[in-house]
């Protein structure tokens, strides 16, 4: 992170004006305006100078304003901060030869022309470097060639509809804000909203299957940019609130994966249960239970046997009841007896699993979008970035092996004898419990960005479980098209048709 920028200093004492000749009557005024105080305790400025210091160093301000224009949410320190190194930033990225002048409309548009192809090139390459580094994983394990995953890596359709999106959503967004901003001769936002709406329609070169992740980031990050604004103006500001939303999405999620798992992405379902190492039949079995089915015994016996089941898990399976409260620890890992051990084998296993990938995700962006960092300080970059690669790693280490120790501590209860039941609640509460010293171990920076990541999927399973339960309504258009406006209706009818 960059270092933190200083809040204005105070005011400074009184100074003669410039106006006003420097005589000894003058500096015998000024000097004795600063007398001290029988405690030792220099007096007040008055309030005419520390208005002249105060309005000087305003002026000072706005020497590193840009075009004249205060930065916008300069009203806190963490606004200053915000704006200082949004400034930096910017001032770093331009590019000589592929930033043209826009002060003619074929300025404007080779600036989008070259401009689309940096965003092309910048997001393609890192794309295909990631799915490059990610598929040797599996070459290491013996799954495929190196040629093989260096074609797809770098020829395959994801990374070319990647790097093509971007390209064209810099394009259409440069050459309709700038050409705005020249045709109506202000910059203002009404161009930025104009420029960002139409550029939004590159979404459409992305498969189908992505673009609603795309949308739901994007509206999401348009919500962290209003409770940013209102943050850096001093309007509003929860602490840990990042840690929070990623607490109550993550919650929702581990729901949804332990009661409905059709409500998350089949992809995102499969992660989950590889990184948990909990057999999918041993889920649905609990859920089944959690609802008042009984177990089929013959099933969990052919489940167990296909994990290398310990004699004291075949001694479980063999005496237990189909109406148990809830699958017991033998289900959920048959091939260790102690649920401590199992917990520290998770978190071993995700930190194997997930190093890997982290490490892909931090050092690929690093060397193609940090590398003048990384060759001015690479000892220092490196070796931050392999801290942060090992934290994240443990992050999702502690997420996974609490959350097996609340649910083997559930059912070590149940056979104590403690009536506490299988409520299907008790399962969004430890994905809460796991969530929450989980977050903590990340770096602050980084939080939010893993709350955005959890939030769109754990709001689309909650809407799912409550449609399916009759709770929201779907798609007037397509379910009571009868209370939508006629001029509504006959406008989708004929731009989309009938589903």
């Amino acid at each position: 992170m960059a270092d933190h920028i200083s809040s204005p200093v105070e005011p400074s004492p009184a100074t003669p004006d410039e106006t006003t000749p420097v005589t000894a009557q003058s500096l015998s005024s000024a000097s004795s305006s600063q007398t001290i105080t029988n405690d030792s305790t220099p007096t007040k400025p008055t309030t005419k100078s520390t208005h002249r210091s105060r309005k000087q160093q305003r002026e000072d301000e706005k020497a590193s304003w840009v075009n004249g224009k205060r930065p916008k949410g300069y009203l806190t320190p963490e606004g200053r901060e915000a704006a200082e190194k949004c400034k930096n930033y910017k001032s770093g990225v331009s590019i000589p030869y592929l930033t043209h002048s826009c002060k003619t409309y074929e300025g404007v548009l080779k600036h989008a022309i070259f401009g689309a192809i940096r965003s092309f090139g910048v997001s393609y390459g890192a794309k295909a470097l990631v799915n490059l580094c990610l598929g040797m994983l599996k070459v290491m394990k013996g799954k495929g060639s190196f040629l093989t995953n260096a074609k797809d890596a770098f020829t395959g359709v994801d990374a070319l509809r990647f790097g093509s999106f971007f390209g064209m959503f810099s394009f259409l967004w440069k050459l309709v804000n700038n050409g705005l901003t020249l045709y109506r001769g202000t910059d203002d936002r009404i161009n930025g909203a104009i420029a960002g709406a139409i550029a939004g329609l590159a979404l459409f070169i992305e498969a189908p299957e992505r673009r609603v992740t795309f949308a739901q980031q994007m509206f999401i990050r348009s919500m962290q940019g209003v409770y940013n604004a209102g943050k850096y103006r001093g309007q509003f500001s929860f602490r840990h609130g990042d840690a929070f939303l990623f607490a109550i999405g993550s919650a929702q999620v581990m729901y949804a994966y332990t009661m409905h798992p059709d409500t998350i992405p089949k992809e995102f379902f499969q992660f989950m249960v590889k990184t948990a190492r909990v057999p999918a039949e041993a889920l649905a079995m609990n859920r089944a239970r959690v609802r008042g089915f009984p177990l089929d015994l013959k099933q969990v016996r052919a489940m167990v046997d296909r994990f290398n089941p310990t004699a004291l898990t075949l001694e479980t399976v063999a005496n237990m009841s189909e109406t148990v409260d809830a699958l017991p620890c033998a289900g959920l890992h048959p091939w260790v007896d102690s649920c401590r051990e199992t917990s520290i084998d998770r978190f071993v296993g995700v930190i194997k699993t997930i190093f890997p990938v982290y490490a892909t995700l931090n050092f690929v962006p690093l060397v193609v979008l940090r590398m003048k960092r990384l060759l001015k300080d690479p000892v220092n970059v490196l070796s931050k970035t392999t801290f942060n690669t090992f934290r994240s790693s443990a992050f999702l280490a502690v997420f996974v092996a609490y959350y097996q120790t609340q649910i083997c501590t559930h059912r070590n209860l149940l056979n104590a004898g403690w009536k506490l039941g299988n409520s299907k609640y008790l399962y969004w509460l430890f994905g809460l419990g796991s969530a929450i010293p989980a977050i903590m171990i990340e770096q602050e920076s980084r939080r939010a960005e893993l709350a955005f990541y959890v939030i769109p999927k754990a709001a689309d399973s909650l809407y799912r479980i409550l449609y399916r339960k009759n709770w929201v309504k779907g798609s007037f258009y397509q379910r009571e098209e009868q209370v939508l406006s006629p001029f509504v209706t006959k406008m989708i009818y004929h731009i989309l048709g009938k589903n």
